[in-house]
């Protein structure tokens, strides 16, 4: 079975980046559960030490529900790199003269914070939201 895929069509009038499309692809099992770890350590290390009991028995699915938040409380240098590896899963389609060219997604494809915004939630989403369903 293949991983999941989802194609994010950013949908913003005025926005820089209107009309660009990303593709969200699901992170292997062991990538996943990496980054999982990676950001229980960075709630550890950031102070989040109220965590729901519900969320820890989540596992990576609890995470989804506070993925972008831990990243914002966590080191520039250990969020960067958690950032870096959810969005290594990203591409970006690119349509030029009628052909179309699908490259992994660079930094310099978003005009607007907001745009990464929207991709990072749809890679959590992806990547760990579908869990929360089966936790609840």
């Amino acid at each position: 079975m293949s991983r999941r895929e989802e194609q994010i069509i950013i949908q913003q009038e005025g926005s820089r980046d209107n009309g660009k499309v990303f593709i969200a692809k699901e992170l292997s099992a062991y990538e996943g559960w990496e980054v999982s770890q990676e950001l229980f350590r960075v709630m550890g290390q950031s102070g989040f030490t109220s965590i729901p009991d519900d969320v820890i028995r989540m596992g990576c699915a609890g995470l989804a529900t506070l993925g972008l938040s831990v990243i914002s409380a966590a080191s520039m240098e250990s969020a960067s790199a958690i950032r870096n590896r959810l969005m290594k899963s990203v591409t970006i389609v690119i349509q030029h003269d009628g052909k179309e060219q699908i490259r992994g997604a660079l930094p310099e494809d978003f005009e607007e914070i907001e745009t990464i915004r929207i991709v990072l939630d749809k890679v959590f989403e992806i990547n760990f939201g579908f869990l929360v369903l089966g936790g609840e």
